[in-house]
C-alpha cells in the first residue's frame, strides 16, 4: 500500500503531465456555415445542419478523431471568420481561386462544378448574347457575382443586382422581377425541385472546384486534408454524393481523385 506522502507525489506528477497529454483533440473542429445554400448546407426543420458538405465535414473530422460543430455564418462573413482565426474551416460550396489562395488556405477539392444562368421556363435567353439589356441577379460575394460583373460589359448586362439568400433570388426570377440568376449550377439544380417554373438557360464552363476553406496556413489542415484523400479511397465520399444527387460521381473528377492541399500560384 502506497503511503500518504508517495500518493500525494504521484497525484502531483499526473497533474503536470496533464496539460501535455492530447486533452485538445477532444476540442471541436469549428465549421462556418451558410445556412441557406441546399444541398450543400442548409437546417432542417429541428434547425439543424444538413447537406453534402456537412457530411464531407462531419467525417473528416471523425477522422482525425475530434468531434465538430457547426456555426451558422452568411456567406461573405465565413471569409472574415476564417482570417481571424474564429472558425477552423468555412463550407459553403466555396470555389477554390488564386485570389482567394492569397489569404485563406484549402483542402483538397471535393466538387467539380461550373456555373449557370437560371431563369424561367419559356425564357427567350438561350445564349450569352442574349443576356443584352437584362437584369441578372447573384447571391452577393460568390464567384456567380464576379462572372456577372466581368462579363456585363461584354454581354450588355443591364444590371448585377446583388442578394444575400439564394432563396430570395430565386423567388425574384419565378415572379418576374429579374430575368435570371448566375451562380453555381449544382445548387440551383437541386432548389428547382423546391421552386417550380425555373430552368437552366445556359450553362457557364468555369471549372469551379469546391473544397473546405481554413485560415492561412492551418495547423489542423494537412491532418484534414489526409482524411478526405481516405474518404476518396475507401469510397466513403462517392457515398456522399450519391446520397445527394443520386448519381455516382463521375470518374477522373475531384471527388474521387485525391491530391494535395492547393497552394497559390
Amino acid at each position: 500500500m502506497l503511503d500518504r506522502r508517495r500518493l500525494f507525489g504521484l497525484l502531483l506528477a499526473a497533474a503536470a503531465l496533464a496539460p501535455s497529454l492530447p486533452a485538445l483533440a477532444a476540442d471541436p473542429i469549428v465549421v462556418g456555415a451558410y445556412p441557406s445554400n441546399p444541398p450543400w448546407e442548409f437546417k432542417n426543420d429541428a434547425g439543424t445542419f444538413e447537406g453534402y458538405e456537412i457530411d464531407v465535414a462531419t467525417e473528416a473530422a471523425k477522422r482525425v478523431g475530434r468531434p465538430v460543430e457547426f456555426q451558422d455564418l452568411g456567406f461573405q462573413a465565413l471569409f472574415a471568420a476564417t482570417a481571424s482565426h474564429r472558425i477552423d474551416f468555412a463550407v459553403s460550396s466555396i470555389s477554390i481561386t488564386n485570389d482567394r489562395l492569397q489569404n485563406q488556405s484549402f483542402t483538397q477539392p471535393y466538387y467539380d462544378s461550373d456555373g449557370t444562368i437560371l431563369g424561367r421556363e419559356g425564357s427567350a435567353i438561350a445564349k450569352f448574347e442574349d443576356l443584352k439589356g437584362k437584369v441578372i441577379g447573384t447571391v452577393s460575394g460568390t464567384t456567380g457575382e464576379k462572372w456577372a460583373k466581368e462579363n456585363a460589359e461584354t454581354y450588355g448586362i443591364a444590371e448585377v443586382k446583388g442578394y444575400n439568400a439564394q432563396q430570395d433570388l430565386m423567388l425574384d426570377i419565378q415572379n418576374g422581377r429579374i430575368d435570371g440568376g448566375a451562380g453555381e449550377i449544382a445548387g440551383f439544380q437541386y432548389a428547382m425541385t423546391k421552386i417550380p417554373g425555373l430552368q437552366i438557360l445556359i450553362r457557364i464552363p468555369t471549372g469551379e472546384r469546391f473544397a473546405m476553406m481554413a485560415p492561412k496556413d492551418s495547423e489542423i489542415l494537412p491532418a484534414v486534408n489526409d482524411a478526405i484523400s481516405a474518404m476518396k479511397a475507401d469510397g466513403t465520399l462517392a457515398k456522399i454524393h450519391e446520397k445527394w444527387f443520386g448519381v455516382a460521381p463521375a470518374a477522373g473528377t475531384s471527388t474521387v481523385v485525391a491530391s494535395g492541399v492547393p497552394t497559390a500560384q
